[in-house]
């Protein structure tokens, strides 16, 4: 029964201490890396709500670093059945671009830049 009712007695400093990691865990250079991604996804889907474009590509890389899942697209496929953003034909590849580069990123945040992924 613990573990049902273990956040909601959580204190502050726990649930804070908490964030902290798992913000770490996703993103490990910090805010900057975050607005990174946050702008490339705004920028490259202006019609969908940024915050929605975010979560759903925060989800993703989650199951990648859990390994919860074999591939990119067994993961996609089981995020993209919670219907968070509108799925298109684009979505696909630019989140699979930007994910293989964040994975693979040091803390010059040497992200793809909006032409280039709108040319995949």
């Amino acid at each position: 029964m613990a573990n049902i009712f273990g956040s909601i007695f959580m204190s502050k400093e726990e649930r804070q201490r908490r964030f902290e990691e798992y913000s770490k865990k996703i993103f490990p250079y910090g805010d900057v890396q975050r607005e990174k991604i946050f702008n490339l996804l705004g920028e490259l889907f202006p019609d969908d709500k940024q915050n929605y474009l975010l979560m759903f590509y925060i989800l993703i890389k989650e199951k990648i670093l859990d390994r919860e899942a074999a591939d990119f697209d067994e993961i996609y496929k089981k995020i993209s059945k919670k219907r968070i953003v509108k799925d298109n034909p684009r979505l696909k590849p630019v989140i699979k671009t930007i994910l293989e580069v964040d994975l693979n990123i040091d803390e010059k945040l040497n992200y793809p830049t909006v032409e280039e992924l709108r040319n995949i």
